[in-house]
């Protein structure tokens, strides 16, 4: 794990990027953290982009588009913005790649050097004074109190078993945030199955359809490779955790994919 100029936390195991002060928290794809890392590591050379391909992709890098790799670059960038580092922590060399900004901080923590959000508020506080309180008298509970609170006790646990049970499994659960840059002036949620890889369908897709982010919506993306289609689930709420958001339905066709 890293620590990035003293605020933001960057976790390549789960591809998380978290701002130490705020809690902000940002998944980010694997390329585009399989590069970050990479950067992070070799952070005096200037790495082309056919390497960093050859690191995010893997073995898809010689079928990877050039318009991917910058799509995974700028979300990146989008990425580290939103948790409150520069947008140049990412270097751009012309012609030649790109490098970890030579102002940026990095150091390698361990799980023991990982603090909560708002520790440092924490520590700055002194311990308060513990007054003991006055003694007190032992006295006895009659039995059918402790049959009482038993029973209570055992009923409120078969209650939320039985909930936690029967308790309905939100549609989009599993889904995490993507930042994007689509031309509209509102600033709306977008999120997609972190199994999907390739997002360049959903880039077009938004720039193609900016009014799917009126009025502060919440966008659901999923693709049907099969069928050959996508479809945006456009909701009032963040229907993974209200089971009141109001979704519609927006079926595209992935053409040329």
């Amino acid at each position: 794990m890293y620590l990035i100029n003293q605020l933001v936390e960057f976790n390549p195991d789960n591809k998380s990027l978290v701002n130490r002060q705020t809690g902000r928290t940002i998944q980010l794809q694997l390329p585009a953290s399989l590069c970050f890392l990479y950067l992070i590591t070799h952070a005096s050379d200037i790495v082309s982009q056919n390497t960093l391909l050859k690191v995010g992709w893997g073995e898809r890098n010689n079928v990877t588009t050039t318009n991917t790799f910058y799509q995974a670059i700028l979300t990146l960038r989008n990425a580290l913005a939103d948790v409150g580092l520069p947008r140049d922590t990412v270097k751009t060399i012309s012609r030649r790649g790109l490098r970890l900004n030579e102002n940026t901080h990095v150091e390698t923590i361990t799980h023991s050097q990982i603090e909560p959000p708002l520790a440092p508020f924490i520590k700055e506080n002194k311990v308060p004074e513990v007054i003991p309180s006055p003694p007190q008298v032992a006295t006895s509970t009659p039995w059918w109190n402790i049959f009482l609170t038993t029973g209570v006790i055992i009923t409120t646990l078969i209650i939320w078993l039985v909930w936690y049970q029967t308790r309905p499994v939100m549609p989009f659960s599993k889904f995490v945030s993507v930042s994007m840059q689509i031309p509209s002036q509102e600033n709306c949620k977008i999120y997609y199955s972190p199994n999907e890889h390739n997002l360049e369908s959903y880039f077009s897709l938004m720039q193609s359809h900016p009014d799917l982010c009126e009025d502060n919506k919440h966008v659901f993306l999923s693709g049907y490779r099969k069928a050959q289609r996508m479809v945006a689930f456009v909701c009032d709420k963040d229907a993974r955790i209200d089971v009141h958001a109001f979704c519609s339905t927006h079926y595209y066709w992935m053409r040329g994919k």
